[in-house]
């Protein structure tokens, strides 16, 4: 048995994964919308912006049983909240996070009656973000990424047993307080098996709108939701990817922290293009056309569509399969954060004819 100790919430797993949970409770099948549209994409792949407000536009008042826009997200957030947008930026204008899908999500906010000083569009890096594509002014939001020395929340934080060797970036990267004589004259890595969450995420929005990219990853198979909220908004988080190559399942345990839970109310897949091998860097020789975006208010079943998406691909390519690495999707659902399996998410289309 093994601990994992986070900021609000101490969880357990045994051999069996929360075998006593599952069966506990109900089995209610997961509704995972998609909007398709084979104009979403023009020359070079470049996102054409009113096809995608269209599609995410009906994702929204399909997703949430509401006629208009507005009222749509009206009841994911409201005027007084602080939203945050959780972008993938690291596959830049290749396969990131497209701006045109966040233009949407921010017009739509608007309407609901969220200011432009109360939307944050974030990643860890602001030079991924501006190579992304996303405006440091007059965007509707504010572009925000984490400053390695003030970015990190002291009082956020997840403890594991499994250490992490701190590098440039990592809150407590140089801090030789605690250490005694010898360890501080000597040359070894500094090790930590804790980890700090970003202050954006703990501190300054009060609800989240996650969006990744449908991309693979070197470090947690895809780049998905569940690893979009996790290892992008933590210091010290090599030790959670490379516990998750290794079949592991703490990034399902650390989605489940209120910091991160509590406050996402929707994930919005970004599948206009697919890239399956390669990511989460930007590749073009793996990239495809896909010309879909997905949302739920499951991010689990986002993610088990997402590796079977890549993996199909994969398979087609000759590649490896990514499953080993994805194992910690399927322990999100025996923790109850979502559907795994086909047969628990029925898959919705919805039109986007006469929207706007």
């Amino acid at each position: 048995m093994r601990f994992l100790k986070t900021t609000g919430v101490l969880l357990v797993l045994g051999a069996v994964l929360g075998s006593s949970l599952a069966h506990a409770q109900v089995e209610e099948k997961s509704k995972l919308y998609y909007a398709m549209d084979t104009e979403a994409l023009g020359p070079q792949r470049v996102p054409r912006a009113s096809v995608v407000q269209r599609m995410v536009d009906s994702l929204i008042c399909n997703l949430t049983g509401k006629t208009t826009v507005a009222e749509g997200w009206k009841t994911l957030v409201s005027p007084t909240d602080t939203v945050g947008i959780k972008v993938s930026a690291s596959g830049r204008n290749v396969s990131g996070t497209h701006p045109a899908v966040v233009g949407a999500i921010v017009k739509g906010l608007q309407e609901a009656g969220v200011p432009a000083k109360k939307i944050i569009v974030w990643d860890r890096n602001m030079e991924d973000l501006l190579a992304a594509g996303f405006q440091a002014s007059g965007g509707g939001y504010q572009l925000v990424g984490v400053d390695p020395a003030s970015g990190y929340d002291s009082k956020a934080q997840v403890s594991a047993p499994v250490l992490g060797k701190l590098i440039w970036g990592d809150r407590k990267f140089g801090d030789t307080s605690g250490m005694d004589f010898s360890e501080r004259l000597g040359e070894s890595d500094q090790l930590s098996s804790q980890s700090y969450f970003a202050r954006v995420l703990s501190q300054e929005v009060t609800k989240v709108i996650n969006v990744p990219s449908l991309t693979d990853s070197f470090l947690t198979g895809i780049n998905g939701a569940i690893a979009n909220m996790t290892v992008s908004n933590l210091d010290n988080w090599r030790r959670f990817a490379k516990s998750a190559a290794g079949g592991d399942f703490y990034l399902a345990e650390i989605y489940a922290d209120p910091v991160i839970l509590d406050k996402v109310v929707v994930t919005i897949l970004d599948a206009l293009v697919l890239q399956y091998a390669g990511g989460p860097f930007p590749n073009p020789n793996y990239l495809i056309d896909n010309l879909a975006l997905f949302a739920s208010k499951d991010p689990i079943a986002i993610d088990a569509t997402a590796v079977r998406l890549i993996d199909e691909m994969r398979t087609s390519s000759k590649l490896p399969s990514i499953r080993r690495m994805t194992t910690y999707v399927e322990a999100g659902a025996d923790l109850g954060l979502g559907q795994y399996g086909e047969s628990r998410i029925e898959t919705v289309r919805v039109g986007v004819e006469g929207l706007r």
